[in-house]
């Protein structure tokens, strides 16, 4: 493994995320846009794996599961997910797309 990977942070995704995504390249893919939606949520994932904290803006960190919520944007798609630093983890919450996106 290469000193970039091995460096990652683990991402997983909620189902509902994994749903929004969906439904967002459907629209993108009707609207003419889906190469560039793809290419957003591209990068979204790097960013995510390479540096979360450094991306996102933490919005609170939550002693219960002892982990910082945070959210990101690539205009025009919002990124909400939560970085556990102790586990080099990220879970991406959801996924939601500007009006402007149309």
């Amino acid at each position: 493994m290469s000193e970039g990977q091995s460096n990652r942070y683990k991402l997983d995704h909620t189902v509902a995320a994994k749903e929004q995504i969906q439904s967002i390249a459907v629209f993108a893919a009707q609207a003419g846009k889906l190469p560039a939606f793809l290419a957003i949520l591209k990068k979204a994932v790097l960013l995510m794996q390479m540096d979360p904290r450094g991306w996102g803006d933490p919005e609170y960190r939550s002693p219960i599961v002892e982990g910082v919520f945070c959210h990101g944007i690539l205009r025009p798609v919002a990124f909400r997910y939560v970085v556990y630093e102790q586990v080099r983890g990220v879970v991406l919450l959801n996924v939601q797309v500007y009006a402007d996106f149309a």
